[in-house]
């Protein structure tokens, strides 16, 4: 090889090895923005806050509201838990706005019903716009609700039905079924005639009152007389019943027992509030 050869073979090996060293570096700097943006993802949580006073909160839950950028809340939870909630940002949510989130508006046949789906599912788009853009952006973003999310939870749980690609992740809270589990004070599970407890709605019972299960029904405004004739049908008149009032609430909780031939004359002229269930069963024997 002639000398000016070698010279020639020496600068394409350096210009070879340049070449390397640039692209590790340019491959290093594209890892490395990916893990920082793999670092700085936000998250997506649904928050329960227990039922009924403030102190039915559990610690997972406050350490995850601490760390939260944005909360999604009613104003009465904002007030509970104010001091948790300093310096945080609060969006309005969607609770007025849920309960067409399964429906095709176009199917609805009334034209005010067809337009109120329409601006309902206008107001769910516009929240989870604001989500996804908070999310990508590396924020913390909660919803807060309170008892358990997914016992009747309409106001909530659209949020994961229609946010599941974000990962949605759930802090569980004490719920209205804990607290009222607490009031009645014996076993639900205890039964004579069946080692079972059914959570059911009024419109349910007849599909699942057949074997004389415990059953714990949750009313949704159902007028107490037809709770209690229906339940004539399938359990003995000495069957023992309960109504627990505002579980959870210390001051406020109550509870009222009798059997389903007695409890009628027990309640009569009670005004129930939303917040009570019903308990049936030979448990409480």
């Amino acid at each position: 090889m002639k000398p000016n050869s070698k010279i020639t073979y020496s600068l394409i090996k350096i210009g070879l090895i340049g070449l390397l060293c640039l692209f590790m570096i340019q491959a290093g700097r594209i890892d490395g923005h990916a893990a920082a943006q793999e670092k700085t993802a936000g998250q997506f949580y649904m928050v329960s806050v227990g039922v009924g006073d403030a102190d039915l909160i559990t610690v997972r839950a406050i350490e995850t509201i601490k760390k939260s950028d944005i909360i999604i809340c009613r104003p009465g939870t904002r007030k509970t838990f104010s001091r948790y909630l300093d310096g945080k940002t609060f969006w309005k949510g969607a609770f007025h706005a849920w309960r067409t989130h399964d429906q095709d508006c176009a199917e609805i046949k009334d034209p005010d019903k067809r337009e109120k789906c329409r601006k309902e599912r206008a107001v769910r788009e516009a929240l989870m716009a604001r989500i996804r853009a908070a999310i990508q952006n590396g924020k913390t973003v909660s919803v807060l609700g309170s008892g358990d999310l997914f016992i009747y939870g309409g106001p909530y749980r659209w949020y994961r039905d229609e946010l599941q690609d974000l990962d949605v992740k759930t802090i569980p809270g004490v719920s209205c079924l804990n607290a009222a589990n607490a009031v009645i004070g014996k076993d639900i599970m205890r039964g004579k005639t069946m080692h079972s407890a059914v959570l059911t709605h009024y419109r349910d019972i007849d599909k699942v009152a057949e074997n004389q299960p415990t059953l714990i029904i949750f009313t949704m405004h159902t007028a107490f007389a037809d709770i209690v004739d229906k339940l004539k049908t399938y359990y003995p008149p000495k069957t023992p019943i309960a109504i627990v009032f505002y579980a959870g609430y210390k001051q406020k909780e109550n509870k009222i027992a009798g059997r389903l031939d007695t409890i009628l004359e027990k309640t009569k002229g009670m005004d129930f509030p939303f917040e009570h269930l019903v308990y049936v069963g030979d448990f409480m024997e």
